[in-house]
Formats: C-alpha cells, sequence, structure tokens
C-alpha cells in the first residue's frame, strides 16, 4: 500500500510538463504569436522555456538550421541561461534534443538585435524578464514577423504600459508553488523601525536614495542583522540597498561589526554593477565564488534581483523602501528557492522601515506574492493564522466593514466557514457617507478571470470609467459577467466609482480609502 502511494503520488514538478504542453499548443497554432509564461521565481522559467524549445524542435516546428535567440539584459541572466543550456542533467533527466545547444543562442540584448539586423535565420526569440520588454528598447524585435515567447514572474508594470503579447500560455501562482512545496513561503521576521527621519517625495532618484546612506542607519542595521542572525540561526545574507555608494558604505560597517563579533560570518562582501566588488574580479567569477560559501552577508544594489540562483541564501534584508512591487517581489525571490532535499529548510525577509513621511504606498505592504495588481494602492489586510481562527477574524472585519455579505454565495461562505482560502476585495464609492456599502468581489485563485477583471479595470480605469459599463463588461468579461454579484449594473456602477475615487485619491497622493484587500494567508 505504501509503495502504491508513493508511485501515485503528484510530482511537485509536474506543472512544467502542462506549461510546455500549453507553450507548444500556441505556437503551433501561430509560430508567429507573441506568448507569455508566467512563473514565479523558483518555478524554473529558462528549464520550461528551453523544454518547450526542445520540444519544438523534436515536433519539427525548428529546425536544426534555424536559430532562437535567447535574449537577455544583465550578465546574471546571461550566465544563468547559459549553464541550464549547458547542464548535462538537464539533458538526461528531461531528455532536452541534442541540438539544443546549437540552436539557442544566447545574446544580450544590443547583440542580439545586431544579429537579427544581419539576416540571422531566426525561428523563435525567447525574451527573458519579459516585464521590460515594454520598454523602448525592445520595439525592435517585435517588428520581425517572428515568433517571441515572454519569461516573467511579474507581468504586471506600475507604470501601466502594456507588454506587447498576445495572451498568457500558462501561468500558475507562487501560493500553488508553496503547497507544492517547490519553493519556500519566506517569513517575515519583526521589521526594524530606524526612527530616522527621511525626507524622499519620490524613491527613483538616486540622490534621494543616497539619503538612507547615514552611519547612524548603517550601525542600526548592523546590529539588526547580526541580533537575527544568532536568534534565527541566519547563515546566507544578501542585503539590497538603493546606491553604489551606499553598499560599499554598508559592507565596511557591517566588516567591522563581524570583526567585533569574530567573525561570525566567514564572509562580508559587495557587489553592484561594472564588475565592482570587494575581491576585484569579475561579477561573474565573484557570484561563482560565493555560491561556494557557507556563511556570508553579501551587500548590493540592484544585480542580484534577476537571474541569481543560490538557493542556499536563507535571508533577505531589504535596506532600501521602494515603490516597485516588480523590483521588490525580485528581491525577495532570491530566497525562496528550495535548496534541494532540505526539509529544514527556511526564508526570511528583513524589512527595514524609515519615516518617509512623503510617501504614501511603501514596502510594508508586502506585496510579495502579486495575488492582484497594486496600481490603485488598495489597503492591504493580512488575516493570518490557521483555521478555525481566521474564518472568525474574517467575518469580524466583514461586519465591521458592514460588508454586504449577499455579494458572497452560499458556497463562498461555506468555504470560508471550512478554512478555504478565498481573498476578498471590498469597495465603496462614498466611503465616508454612512448610506454608502461595502461591496465584496471574491477572488478566489482558482478563477483567474475575476482577478483579470479587477487587474484591468484598476490599471486602466481613467479610460474605462467614462465608457458605457455594461457594455464594457459584457464585451470584455463574458464568461464572468453573468454571475452574481457582477451580474448586477447597480454593483458594476459601484465598482467603478470605487476604483475611480481610487485613481483620484492615488493622483492627489492621499491613502486610498474606496478598496480594501483582505489576504487570506
Amino acid at each position: 500500500m505504501g509503495l502504491f502511494t508513493l508511485k501515485n503520488r503528484q510530482d511537485p514538478w509536474n506543472f512544467q510538463e502542462k506549461a510546455v504542453s500549453c507553450i507548444v499548443r500556441d505556437f503551433k497554432q501561430n509560430m508567429c504569436g507573441r506568448f507569455l509564461l508566467v512563473l514565479p521565481t523558483g518555478g524554473g522559467k529558462t528549464l520550461a522555456a528551453m523544454r518547450s524549445v526542445s520540444e519544438m524542435i523534436r515536433q519539427g516546428m525548428i529546425s536544426s538550421q534555424d536559430k532562437v535567440l535567447w535574449v537577455v539584459h544583465t550578465r546574471s541572466l546571461y550566465s544563468h541561461a547559459k549553464k541550464n543550456l549547458e547542464n548535462r542533467f538537464n539533458y538526461s533527466k528531461f531528455s532536452l534534443h541534442p541540438d539544443l545547444k546549437m540552436i539557442i543562442s544566447v545574446r544580450m540584448k544590443s547583440d542580439a538585435l545586431k544579429e537579427l539586423e544581419t539576416g540571422l535565420k531566426c525561428r523563435l526569440i525567447v525574451i527573458d524578464e519579459a516585464h521590460h520588454a515594454a520598454a523602448n528598447t525592445y520595439e525592435a524585435f517585435f517588428e520581425y514577423p517572428l515568433g517571441i515567447l515572454g519569461l516573467t514572474a511579474t507581468p504586471h508594470r506600475m507604470d501601466r504600459r502594456k507588454l506587447p503579447f498576445a495572451k498568457v500560455s500558462y501561468s500558475i501562482t507562487f501560493r500553488e508553488l508553496v503547497r507544492r512545496k517547490v519553493v519556500l513561503l519566506p517569513k517575515f521576521l519583526p521589521e526594524l523601525r530606524t526612527d530616522i527621519s527621511i525626507d524622499a517625495n519620490s524613491l527613483q532618484e538616486e540622490y534621494q536614495l543616497e539619503g538612507f546612506n547615514t552611519e547612524e542607519r548603517n550601525q542600526l542595521i548592523a546590529h539588526y542583522i547580526f541580533r537575527e542572525a544568532e536568534k534565527y540561526k541566519l547563515k546566507k545574507i544578501i542585503v539590497f540597498v538603493g546606491t553604489n555608494s551606499h553598499v560599499k558604505s554598508l559592507y565596511e560597517t557591517l566588516k567591522r561589526n563581524n570583526e567585533r563579533a569574530k567573525n561570525k560570518f566567514t564572509h562580508i562582501g559587495y557587489i553592484f554593477g561594472g564588475d565592482n566588488n570587494e575581491k576585484s574580479i569579475s561579477n561573474e567569477r565573484y557570484l561563482d565564488w560565493h555560491h561556494t560559501q557557507e556563511s556570508s552577508i553579501l551587500v548590493n544594489c540592484r544585480i542580484l534581483n534577476e537571474g541569481y540562483d543560490d538557493p542556499n541564501i536563507d535571508t533577505v534584508v531589504m535596506a532600501t523602501p521602494t515603490n516597485s512591487i516588480l523590483y521588490y517581489m525580485q528581491c525577495v525571490g532570491r530566497v525562496v528557492r528550495a535548496p534541494g532535499n532540505n526539509i529544514n529548510a527556511s526564508a526570511h525577509v528583513i524589512e527595514i522601515v524609515d519615516k518617509l513621511p512623503n510617501i504614501s504606498y511603501r514596502i510594508d505592504n508586502r506585496w510579495l506574492f502579486a495575488e492582484i495588481s497594486d496600481y490603485l494602492e488598495p489597503v492591504i489586510e493580512d488575516i493570518r493564522n490557521f483555521w478555525p481562527v481566521y474564518p472568525i477574524r474574517v467575518f469580524v472585519r466583514l461586519f465591521a466593514f458592514r460588508a454586504k455579505l449577499s455579494d458572497l454565495s452560499r458556497g463562498e461562505i461555506l468555504a470560508l466557514l471550512t478554512g478555504k482560502r478565498i481573498n476578498l476585495l471590498l469597495f465603496n464609492d462614498v466611503p465616508h457617507n454612512n448610506f454608502g456599502k461595502w461591496r465584496i468581489l471574491s477572488l478566489p485563485e482558482s478563477d483567474p478571470e475575476r482577478i483579470k477583471l479587477f487587474n484591468e479595470l484598476s490599471e486602466n480605469i481613467e479610460d474605462y470609467y467614462n465608457t458605457n459599463h455594461d457594455y464594457l463588461f459584457e464585451q470584455k468579461y463574458p464568461s464572468i459577467v453573468g454571475e452574481m454579484p457582477i451580474n448586477s449594473r447597480i454593483y458594476r456602477s459601484s465598482m467603478m466609482a470605487a476604483l475611480y475615487r481610487a485613481f483620484t485619491n492615488k493622483l492627489e497622493r492621499k491613502r486610498v480609502d474606496s478598496l480594501v484587500y483582505l489576504s487570506l494567508n
């Protein structure tokens, strides 16, 4: 019986086969199509894409005389793709086509464009970290009559620029990968509140980010890291800061603290662009060396957030705030990769929180899992704990908002009462009016159409608000427009008004008061 159960247990990685099947299916229907593969960090985007190309070669969709351009924009992504392409273990385990190494050509973005301009016989383009594909520098790739496969963990952009892809061929949520034990669920350690006031109207300019580089703040960070490392047995830590000079300053502070701690960590280092690191070697060689270290603190600025894979990292420290959920997810994504068969592995996140009076929506919203778009900056309430505690908390919050429970079906109410996870969006077009009602939109992860509805309406509300709402819903969301409560015209009008009010709040740099997202963790 035990043997039978073992043989029939679901393979936690079988989503990759489904991803490959969907990608091949879409390109078989349109070899010049533009499709996206959306897999969270740790889900194996690179390998899934290479397996898809291998299958297309096997089925004769790509010949041995063709080339597949694999486009990257950083050296770390280049190195990551090349290592996967040349990994012999991948070829034996996944029966990759032997011509794959000859057909796939990994190139930096500028070099890839030059090869296309010189008449390279290319059959397919793969764009790594395809959330960048909305940038002007990628436009030239989409002018060629070629199929394009984009790879990303974060398909939504804060600037609302549309990604130039026709459809998502396959996606899976982070939480599903956690359920399958493919990736680790990060534990957020008690945040460090520095109580240091920093005047910053934006987090985009380097001179403003440099305001976080002070000796007082660096000492607080260093002290906190060493204290938490002792408490939680942290071994391998990477720290994200906002400027190159801050990288060096914090490195020096951490180094001094490590010496005083009798070298608790065997390595304290730093790295940033242009082959800058404390060993004065190429960054590629440096990261290969760092991979072998068992105990370290490595400070970096925008170099380890993409294409860096070291499953032994157990902690990420966000020592600089950011308005970009995409960047935040990339950073925290470095720590979620499960290290082999280590069942005791854990992932930790430390956030450094400063007094930033001019920033209305910051990192502490913890949008790690990109469940829905944060473009309109809804208020987020994490409701945590296990059944039967969290259903009680959910309904306490719903009653506190005087939310209209009839917006939930009997099945949804029963599911919540029995501990099923259904995220809830509360919206109200007149929140300060006693006559206004908080309405409920349930957003179960098993219903991507509802999530798509909220995301698209949020990110386009400025354009959509003055259109005919009934026509908009019927044309764009025909599969769910008849569902309760979305089938109510009053409900739809209230939702659009609440979204537009949130948009106005955001423009006026006010806290959004018409959208509340109850995230059930």
